[in-house]
């Protein structure tokens, strides 16, 4: 699949943010094209895994407000949803590849 300029520019924001991190980004905006309440386009919601030491002394909470604001307004405000699976290296829970 072709990956769009929104998914291009997410991925370029993790790369320079998180240097030699572990990360999978899934557009999954086809599951919800027919959502009432979704708004039109090929690249609407994204599920963004990450494995990173940043996040060591971080809540869960806060790992998803230091991406966010990572990621900023150019991408939060063109996208309907971004769900995140941020974790440590170590943790052994995520799973980087698709399911």
């Amino acid at each position: 699949m072709v990956k769009g300029k929104i998914e291009l520019l997410i991925k370029k924001k993790i790369e320079n943010n998180f240097p030699n991190s572990y990360f999978f980004i899934e557009n999954t905006s086809k599951k919800h094209k027919n959502h009432k309440q979704n708004i039109k386009g090929e690249e609407t919601h994204f599920v963004i895994t990450l494995k990173s030491h940043k996040f060591s002394k971080l809540t869960i909470i806060e790992r998803q407000r230091y991406i966010i604001n990572i990621l900023g307004d150019e991408v939060i405000n063109n996208v309907h949803s971004i769900s995140f699976k941020l974790s440590l290296p170590k943790d052994k829970n995520i799973n980087l590849l698709k399911e």
